[in-house]
């Protein structure tokens, strides 16, 4: 008998060192077939574990369960399920899982703290709440709810599946917390949008001194992401530093993707370029965080290194792109990247369609983002498709479109969400669609939709823009939370454009205190105050604005011919170009005379000599760069300029005449919205 055991032991040993250094699957089947051959497999549950965990190792799930279902009614314990349960778990396979779990209890085996947190693991990662909270009743009335393991996992199934509140009550409740059960709720408040809590939580890990890890401060440096808070990012930073975190790739990109959203782009470049090793979501970061930061070009120009390091471009670094080609309203570039996408095999979702829609309909080509749509199937078409559409046509003026397009997404069954409402409002605003836009607004009511912020700005906007001021002015006093600064903003520019002083002053009070430091607010009352003869008033405005070191944004202008893109800012003297350009402005101003045209002189500054005030008209940039346009691009091109403020009314009239004397039509984007300019008329009808 003792000659026996002693085999037995010699036998197992042998086995379990052949299944320890056995690294291909072909030996593996074969030690499988010799111990089932042998009977030995029956005899000892730890050499068929050690198996079922080779064959998971191999993505062999299927050989897995079959050796379970032939090893597991012969040795009934809750090891051989755990480790069944285990291999299912920790690769991917959740309906298997929670089957396997389900027949062990039907089987009477009693599940332990080592099933638990496997089964909460499968129903993380699929987001099955209700699945989660039926295994935690099992696991209350197992006995095992002050498990430390049990409970971090407990706390990361809820986390992850959005849970907040309940996975803090079990959070709360733990005697003991491992840096695990810390990160997981710290985790879940970031993915929450709730970074404050996130933070708080992070300050109370490290009084606890508990030692973060590297997913600790990726989700810390989201949280302060989002807060956009630049003096805690530079805390996160140097936290990231001291700790040595900044070796892994996940916390550099974490960190670079920080500084962006903060708006420190230039830090977000110093961490990005020491990075040791870079992936495509580091470059995807730094490029996000060039465009969402209004610095398109570098990030263009950044796509170029990216190409140069051999890092292959994906359908997000795509969708980043062209954002970045929609912000600079460039056509040609965003032609170019639509080229490049197609040509690089990318695959191209609908969301990325709806970003290409989107890009060219800000670079004033709505042929082409009609085209796209017409050419996604109807069956693959979303809500964002619709969209982006509606948009498009409310920024080029079409408002009876954008309203058409919004009757027709309904019959087709796609419900339309804030954004669509958005969308369909400025487009009523912009094309003077009161009865339309007030009838919209109140649909959203009826599909119990909830009013957002933005969606009382754009009915500020348009009962404004329409003259209906005090209509407007009970809006804002109708709101269920405080007016934004683009609702008194919207407010502000209706009295701006109908003179209204009285309205003016107010809304002008509610955004000095809501945005002290935006000069435009200022220049905008100090007109208002201008065109009413009020010159004490402005004289005040103007020194407010110098003791507080505020600037107007200077005016500037560019357009596009061919490749190139030339910038004109107003009386521009550096410009290359700028000796013929002012020639041609020139005679501009004689032709436009000679048909009728008259300045509109209220479009200059008060201070500026009676006598001065035309010749100061002839050179805002806008004007420039349309004469350029004249001089450099054949008679039948469109010339296309954009503008980083609002087009102003003497230049508005200045375009119909000079559309119709040359026979050009004239696009220009200005800071709200196109202008086309054809046969002496624009597609806004003086309505802007």
């Amino acid at each position: 008998m003792q000659r026996l055991v002693s085999f037995l032991d010699s036998t197992e040993t042998f086995y379990d060192q052949l299944l320890k250094y056995c690294n291909v699957l072909a030996p593996l089947k074969q030690i499988h077939s010799s111990l089932t051959t042998s009977g030995f497999i029956f005899q000892n549950p730890h050499l068929g574990a050690q198996l079922i965990i080779k064959y998971a190792k191999y993505k062999e799930p299927d050989n897995a369960r079959s050796l379970f279902n032939t090893i597991h009614n012969d040795k009934p314990n809750s090891f051989l399920w755990n480790t069944m349960i285990r291999a299912y778990a920790t690769n991917g396979h959740c309906a298997e899982t929670l089957e396997l779990y389900s027949l062990m209890r039907r089987s009477g085996i009693s599940a332990n703290n080592f099933t638990f947190p496997f089964v909460f693991k499968v129903c993380a990662s699929k987001s099955l709440i209700l699945e989660g909270k039926v295994v935690h009743g099992d696991v209350i009335r197992a006995g095992f709810h002050s498990d430390l393991y049990v409970e971090a996992a407990l706390v990361d199934m809820y986390a992850k599946c959005g849970q907040t509140d309940d996975g803090c009550k079990v959070f709360d409740k733990m005697l003991m917390r491992d840096s695990v059960s810390w990160t997981s709720m710290i985790t879940a408040y970031e993915q929450a949008e709730k970074p404050k809590e996130a933070l708080v939580l992070f300050q109370k890990m490290q009084q606890d001194s508990i030692m973060a890890d590297s997913v600790t401060v990726v989700s810390v440096a989201s949280a302060v992401g989002q807060l956009g808070d630049a003096m805690k990012a530079q805390a996160v930073h140097g936290y990231a530093l001291c700790n040595a975190f900044l070796e892994d790739l996940c916390v550099g990109n974490s960190i670079v993707a920080m500084y962006a959203k903060c708006g420190n782009v230039k830090k977000a470049r110093m961490v990005f370029d020491r990075m040791e090793e870079r992936d495509g979501i580091s470059w995807n970061s730094m490029l996000s965080g060039y465009t969402e930061n209004g610095q398109a070009s570098e990030a263009l120009l950044l796509f170029d290194e990216m190409q140069d390091s051999g890092c292959k471009p994906n359908p997000v670094t795509a969708l980043i792109l062209v954002s970045a080609c929609a912000y600079l309203g460039s056509r040609h570039l965003g032609r170019k990247l639509h080229e490049f996408i197609i040509n690089s095999n990318t695959k191209i979702d609908v969301t990325l369609w709806s970003a290409l829609m989107d890009m060219y309909a800000k670079c004033g080509d709505l042929d082409t983002a009609e085209s796209i749509f017409n050419d996604i199937h109807p069956s693959e078409r979303n809500v964002s498709s619709w969209n982006v559409l509606i948009s498009g046509y409310g920024m080029h003026g079409q408002g009876e479109k954008a309203l058409e397009l919004f009757t027709q997404m309904q019959e087709e069954g796609v419900e339309p969400n804030h954004i669509t409402f958005t969308s369909v409002l400025s487009a009523c605003s912009h094309a003077g669609l009161i009865d339309e836009g007030r009838k919209c607004f109140a649909d959203m009511t009826k599909l119990s939709m909830k009013t957002e912020v933005k969606h009382y700005a754009c009915m500020v906007d348009m009962l404004g823009r329409a003259g209906l001021l005090y209509a407007a002015f009970d809006i804002i006093k109708q709101m269920p939370s405080s007016p934004n600064d683009s609702v008194w903003g919207a407010l502000l520019l209706a009295c701006k454009i109908h003179g209204d002083t009285k309205l003016g002053q107010i809304a002008a009070n509610n955004l000095f205190q809501l945005e002290p430091e935006h000069a435009g607010y200022y220049v905008l009352m100090s007109n208002i105050y201008a065109a009413s003869n009020k010159w004490q008033e402005v004289g005040k405005l103007r020194q407010d604005m110098k003791n507080k070191g505020l600037k107007k944004a200077a005016a500037f202008s560019v357009i596009e011919i061919g490749k190139e893109i030339h910038g004109f800012h107003t009386a521009d003297q550096v410009n290359p170009y700028w000796e013929e350009v002012y020639k041609k402005v020139e005679s501009l101003a004689v032709e436009m005379k000679m048909a009728g045209y008259v300045p509109d002189l209220s479009c200059v500054l008060h201070d500026v000599e009676e006598e001065d005030k035309e010749h100061t008209l002839n050179y805002h940039s806008e004007k420039l760069a349309v004469a350029f346009g004249i001089m450099k691009m054949e008679p039948e091109m469109a010339i296309r300029v954009t503008k980083n403020l609002r087009v102003c009314n003497d230049c508005h009239s200045a375009f119909k005449l000079i559309s119709y004397i040359y026979g050009r039509k004239i696009i220009v984007r200005d800071a709200n919205r196109f202008h086309h300019f054809k046969d002496g008329t624009c597609s806004c009808k003086d309505y802007w």
